[in-house]
């Protein structure tokens, strides 16, 4: 990557990615579709979070195109903290977590999931596809700068690594306020 500050970005939004994996992976069916208050799912909630991944692969090489023929200036590192405090206001500032750092991945290529329960295989193939093709385009800018790249969200213009960061806090928000929340809920069936 050409900026460490986009490195990190990305390598945390990888390990979010396999410790998302790892926390669904061994699940059973029923565990899977065990619903919520809400009529929810863990499955449902995964599947949003590749949803929300997959919306980020499409729209991420347009932006990039756009951002490279129209004359943006380089952004500061002022302007990058200011679209982190929106993306921080937009979902609240929930804790990473505390064994993220335990997570030792830090591309797509590197995510695993071997044996996991067979009904996830195709949606865990998918997700990891996803992360191949929006680091390849991530890694396809090697040579360039990424803070002069824009990416055009619901939340405007901001850069590469807060748009990495936009979609990392939303899948954070998925597997805290979703995956999570039902397992830890005393109905939730035992394996």
């Amino acid at each position: 990557m050409e900026t460490e500050l986009l490195g990190l970005f990305w390598t945390e939004k990888i390990k979010l990615s396999q410790y998302t994996i790892q926390t669904v992976k061994d699940l059973s069916d029923s565990q899977l579709d065990h619903t919520d208050a809400l009529g929810e799912t863990i499955r449902r909630y995964l599947n949003s979070i590749v949803a929300s991944d997959f919306l980020f692969r499409l729209s991420l090489p347009v932006s990039l195109g756009i951002s490279s023929i129209l004359p943006i200036p380089r952004q500061t590192e002022s302007e990058v903290e200011k679209d982190l405090v929106k993306v921080r206001d937009l979902f609240g500032s929930p804790a990473l977590p505390s064994n993220l750092k335990d997570v030792i991945v830090s591309s797509a290529e590197g995510l695993y999931f071997e044996g996991c329960n067979p009904s996830l295989l195709p949606t865990l193939e998918r997700w990891k596809k996803i992360l191949l093709r929006i680091e390849k385009s991530i890694v396809g800018l090697d040579g360039k700068d990424p803070l002069k790249y824009r990416y055009f969200s619901v939340l405007g213009i901001v850069s590469l690594p807060v748009a990495i960061n936009y979609f990392s806090t939303q899948n954070l928000y998925y597997l805290r306020s979703g995956i999570l929340k039902i397992k830890e809920n005393p109905s939730f069936p035992k394996s």
